[in-house]
């Protein structure tokens, strides 16, 4: 079974290193979430919404310069 389309817009991969106590913990939420949600949440979902969760912060600090 192919995975789900979640992004709709041109997309760019990018590889990260991140610790391994950041991924445990982030998996461990995803893992949380899916439990309460009807569709699949992964990893990779949280660390998208935490960028654009910061990407709207930076524009609204320099919106406000």
């Amino acid at each position: 079974m192919p995975r789900p389309v979640k992004i709709t817009e041109p997309t760019k991969v990018y590889n990260m290193l991140i610790k391994q106590s950041q991924y445990d913990a982030l998996a461990k939420i995803a893992n949380n979430m899916q439990k309460k949600s009807l569709e699949q949440i992964a990893v990779a979902d949280l660390i998208r919404d935490a960028i654009d969760a910061y990407i709207s912060v930076i524009e609204e600090e320099d919106d406000s310069e």
